[in-house]
C-alpha cells in the first residue's frame, strides 16, 4: 500500500510540477511579448537584465499558474492510471479510488496553503516591483532608451532628435521645446550632449556642449507682430526634463490595494475604521468592501487549487484519456471558466451591497459541490 501511494504521489508531483513550470514559462512569456520584447530586440535590453525582470514577476504568475498546471496534472495522472486500468486493478485489489486519491489531495492541500502565502505576500510586491524594475533600468542608464533618426516624444513639452549615439554620447542633437498652447517656444541645437537621471530631484538632466539656443520672444498680442528670435550660444549647458513625463505622475497617495500584502490591507482596514466618524459611512464601507473583496479573491484563488484538483480526479476517471494535450485543454477550459466567473463578481466591487466580497467564493462552492457529486459517483462504480 505505501509503494502504490509514493507511486502515485510521484507520478503527481513529476506531472503537476512539469506543468505548473510551463504555464509559469508561458505566462512570462506572454508578458515578455507585451512588455519587453520590443526593448531587448532593439538593445535597449540584454538578455541577462531581461530574465531579470521576468524573474520579478515569478510570484505573481505563480497564482495563476499553480490551478492550471495541478488540474491539468492530475488530470494527466489519473486519466493515462484509467485508460490503462491501473485504477480498476487497484480496486480489484482491494485499494479504493479514496485510498488512490489521497496522496493527490494531500498534495493538493500543501499547494493551496503555499499558494495562498504567495498571492497574499509575494504576489502584490511582485507586480508593483516589476513596474518598477523598468524605471530603475531607465534611471541607470537613459540613453539606451533613446533612438537615434528618431523624434523621441517622451517628454511633453519636448522633442529630441540626433544623430548617433557614441560612447554613451548624443551627437548632433536638437530640441524643440513647445509651450502650453503646443506653439514652439525654442529650439537648440548641440554638437554632443548626455542625459543622466538625477537622484536628488528625481529628473533627467541634459547635458549639452557646443549649444546653439534660438529662444522665440513671444509678443504679447498679435498686434505687436510676429515673435523675433534670439540667438544664444553656450560652450556648457543644462536643462532638466521632467521624469513624470517619462514614466507618468506619481502618485502621492498609498499604492493601490491590488498591489498590497496582507499586513497592508488589514493595516488600511483599521485605518479606515478609525475615521468613520470623519467620512461618509457609504464611503468607508466602499473602500472596506473593496480590501475585504481582495483578501478573499487571493484566498479564493489558492483554495481552488485544492477544490480542482478534487474536480480533476473523478473527471480524469470519466474521460479516460491519456492524451496529455486533450487533458491539458479540459484543464485550461475549467480554469478559464473558473476566473471568468470570478473576474465578473469582482467588477462589483463598487456595489457593497450585493456583498461581492462573498460572492467571489461562489465558483469555488460549484467546483467543490460538482467535485464531491462526481467523486461520490466515481466511488459508488
Amino acid at each position: 500500500m505505501k509503494l502504490y501511494r509514493k507511486y502515485v504521489l510521484t507520478e503527481t508531483l513529476i506531472s503537476c510540477g512539469s506543468s505548473v513550470v510551463l504555464f509559469v514559462a508561458l505566462l512570462l512569456a506572454g508578458n515578455a511579448m507585451r512588455d519587453i520584447i520590443n526593448w531587448l530586440a532593439s538593445g535597449k535590453l540584454n538578455i541577462i537584465e531581461t530574465f531579470k525582470i521576468l524573474g520579478i514577476l515569478v510570484p505573481s504568475v505563480t497564482s495563476y499558474a499553480l490551478p492550471l498546471g495541478i488540474t491539468t496534472g492530475v488530470l494527466i495522472v489519473i486519466g493515462r492510471m484509467s485508460s490503462q486500468n491501473e485504477i480498476l486493478s487497484m480496486k480489484s485489489s482491494g485499494i479504493g479510488l479514496l485510498e488512490t486519491a489521497a496522496p493527490i489531495l494531500y498534495m493538493a492541500l500543501i499547494s493551496s496553503l503555499f499558494s495562498a502565502y504567495v498571492n497574499l505576500y509575494y504576489a502584490p510586491n511582485s507586480i508593483s516591483n516589476y513596474r518598477q524594475s523598468f524605471k530603475k533600468f531607465i534611471k541607470q542608464n537613459p540613453m539606451k532608451f533613446l533612438e537615434p533618426h528618431v523624434f523621441n516624444d517622451y517628454f511633453k513639452k519636448y522633442l529630441l532628435y540626433f544623430d548617433q549615439i557614441k560612447n554613451e554620447e548624443f551627437k548632433n542633437m536638437r530640441v524643440w521645446q513647445f509651450d502650453e498652447n503646443k506653439k514652439m517656444d525654442a529650439y537648440l541645437f548641440a554638437k554632443s550632449g548626455t542625459i543622466k537621471f538625477n537622484d536628488i530631484d528625481g529628473n533627467f538632466v541634459l547635458d549639452l556642449k557646443s549649444c546653439n539656443v534660438e529662444k522665440m520672444n513671444k509678443s504679447k498680442s498679435e498686434s505687436d507682430g510676429p515673435a523675433v528670435p534670439q540667438f544664444i550660444y553656450f560652450d556648457n549647458t543644462s536643462f532638466k526634463l521632467p521624469a513624470e513625463d517619462f514614466f507618468g505622475p506619481s502618485s502621492p497617495t498609498q499604492k493601490g490595494y491590488r498591489h498590497m500584502t496582507l499586513s497592508e490591507l488589514l493595516l488600511k482596514k483599521y485605518q479606515l475604521k478609525q475615521k468613520i466618524s470623519e467620512l461618509p459611512y457609504e464611503n468607508i464601507r466602499s473602500q472596506i468592501t473593496l480590501i475585504n473583496m481582495q483578501i478573499s479573491s487571493r484566498v479564493a484563488n489558492a483554495v481552488g487549487v485544492f477544490v480542482m484538483a478534487l474536480f480533476a480526479i473523478p473527471l480524469g476517471i470519466k474521460t479516460k484519456r491519456a492524451n496529455t494535450a486533450f487533458n491539458t485543454v479540459i484543464a485550461f477550459a475549467v480554469c478559464i471558466l473558473y476566473y471568468f466567473v470570478m473576474v465578473a463578481f469582482s467588477w462589483l466591487g463598487d456595489k457593497p451591497k450585493l456583498r461581492p466580497d462573498i460572492l467571489i467564493w461562489v465558483p469555488n462552492v460549484i467546483l467543490l459541490i460538482t467535485g464531491i457529486s462526481l467523486f461520490k459517483r466515481a466511488l459508488r462504480h
